[in-house]
């Protein structure tokens, strides 16, 4: 996990802000497009493709189409992150993924942080650019018919 930390903050403008909101159990605002890019869907979407809003079969919605990393879940909001490469997020164009490019921010949580209160890792953080998640596999999930 320390790996992770590293590599999201290590380019950031104030990387010591970043490492001690998370020191503090915070959530560190990042800058997209540095290292990663996040494309945001609608919990609602996601628990009725899932079919519930267990971790369980949320998790599993997402290994499903192969994001096996890099999901940050935001219950209070109700929204769900998955991080991206960075200049994906523009080619996203499905209506149920929001995306949050260059020039954008979002609170990433302590690399620890894996259940709430607050936003937490639903799937491991990325380590590194290879554990990003594939933007195809987000419009697999996106294009999917909901249960029930």
């Amino acid at each position: 996990m320390v790996r992770a930390a590293q590599w999201l903050v290590s380019r950031e403008t104030h990387p010591r802000e970043a490492r001690e909101a998370w020191a503090r159990g915070e959530p560190a605002i990042i800058r997209m497009g540095v290292h990663v890019e996040a494309v945001r869907l609608p919990a609602r979407f996601v628990h009725a493709r899932a079919g519930g809003e267990g971790r369980a079969v949320v998790e599993g919605v997402f290994r499903q189409v192969g994001v096996l990393r890099a999901v940050i879940a935001d219950a209070h909001r109700r929204w769900y992150y998955a991080l991206v490469p960075p200049g994906t997020s523009a080619a996203g164009g499905e209506p149920r993924l929001a995306c949050c490019g260059t020039g954008g921010y979002l609170g990433v949580p302590p690399t620890h942080r894996v259940e709430p209160p607050g936003t937490y890792w639903l799937l491991a953080p990325p380590a590194g650019e290879a554990d990003l998640c594939d933007l195809d596999a987000l419009r697999e999930l996106a294009a999917a018919p909901v249960r029930g």
